[in-house]
């Protein structure tokens, strides 16, 4: 009798879970957002830039296309100040990788980017 009790519990535990993944596996997935910005070029010709820029660049793209597209920052027009808002906000968000040290680098990139190339619009 015992034992007929356990195997019905596990089976119903079994059909439960069952159940419970067809209706997760079913679930609309949520699409990821995409901006204006993304639909634009996706590097930067880096060449003419002072070695330290360019040796930014490379922690920048590496950095942010963790969570985006790297065409995002590099086809918007923020000013020095809201790019440092920005990414600050980006280092504190779960998963970034950023680090006090890596977020002004980035940060000195993007507005030395800003003031020496003439962004295109997408």
């Amino acid at each position: 009798m015992q034992q007929a009790i356990v195997w019905i519990t596990v089976l119903g535990v079994i059909l439960l879970v069952g159940i419970g993944m067809i209706y997760a596996l079913r679930a609309p997935r949520a699409v990821p957002k995409t901006y204006p910005a993304d639909k634009g070029t996706n590097f930067i010709d880096v060449s003419a830039y002072p070695p330290k820029m360019q040796t930014a660049y490379e922690v920048f793209t590496r950095k942010c296309s963790r969570c985006h597209t790297v065409a995002r920052p590099i086809n918007s027009s923020f000013t020095p100040e809201e790019w440092r808002k920005y990414v600050h906000k980006m280092m504190r968000k779960p998963g970034s990788g950023l680090n006090p040290k890596t977020t002004e680098e980035i940060i000195e990139f993007l507005v030395y980017d800003a003031q020496h190339r003439k962004k295109e619009t997408p």
